[in-house]
């Protein structure tokens, strides 16, 4: 209120409240549409193999794959289903990981 030169509380609170108004909308809005994203990794681009070991390569492809994805989106369902999918990939591999070994 000093700073602010005012002579009232109620007149820095009429200030504050257009602040913190702009403030969340503009938080909001940054949110839903980043300017200065990260450059997403590139999956891997090894030679392609046959078999088991080219099943675990696209598994671990696939999770990569759908990872940066789902960072890309703003928290709500969509990303709590890919968040489940994910994990549902996580433990398809670690099974597939199981049979490689003897």
């Amino acid at each position: 209120m000093k700073l602010l030169g005012h002579l009232s509380p109620e007149m820095t609170m009429q200030y504050l409240d257009v602040v913190l108004t702009d403030l969340q909308r503009e938080f909001e809005l940054a949110r839903s549409k980043p300017r200065h994203l990260v450059p997403q990794p590139k999956a891997p681009s090894a030679p392609l193999r046959s078999g088991l070991n080219g099943v675990l390569d696209s598994l671990r492809t696939a999770q990569h794959v759908l990872e940066m994805f789902r960072r890309t989106l703003p928290n709500g369902v969509s990303r709590r289903r890919l968040d489940r999918l994910s994990n549902r990939l996580s433990k398809i591999l670690r099974e597939a990981r199981k049979l490689a070994s003897p």
